[in-house]
């Protein structure tokens, strides 16, 4: 799977984008779906909800918790020891399984791109190792 985080311009100012390789028979990637909902908020006050699945994360991979569900406002994740389930949260049959470790690091590659000054022509690839 290769990520690509970029800055958009739209109403006079910056939003952050990711695409995914990986896409459904839709032509839609629930990862990046999940990284851009913002609830509304600007990037830079997604950061405290984006540090909270990390944290969440870890609590499953350190085995001090089973399972944990993040969400958003239109997409969520299961968190579990060997996998995450995003998915919808108009339509839980619409979903994508990643191993947990590949979620957090795209989920950390996320987070770091976000606090990188917005600019046109400031993107990030991520690679099938999540490695910028």
């Amino acid at each position: 799977m290769k990520l690509l985080f970029s800055w958009e311009r739209s109403a006079g100012s910056f939003s952050p984008s990711c695409s995914s390789s990986t896409v459904n028979k839709d032509g839609v990637s629930p990862l990046a779906c999940l990284l851009t909902d913002d609830g509304g908020q600007t990037s830079l006050e997604v950061v405290s909800w984006l540090n909270e699945g990390v944290n969440r994360i870890r609590l499953v991979k350190e085995s001090k918790i089973d399972f944990s569900d993040w969400s958003r406002d239109a997409w969520g994740a299961e968190l579990s020891k060997g996998e995450v389930k995003i998915y919808s949260l108009y339509d839980e049959n619409y979903f994508e399984l990643l191993d947990i470790d590949s979620f957090e690091a795209a989920l950390l590659a996320w987070l770091n791109f976000i606090q990188l000054k917005p600019g046109a022509g400031v993107a990030r690839r991520k690679g099938d190792r999540f490695i910028f």
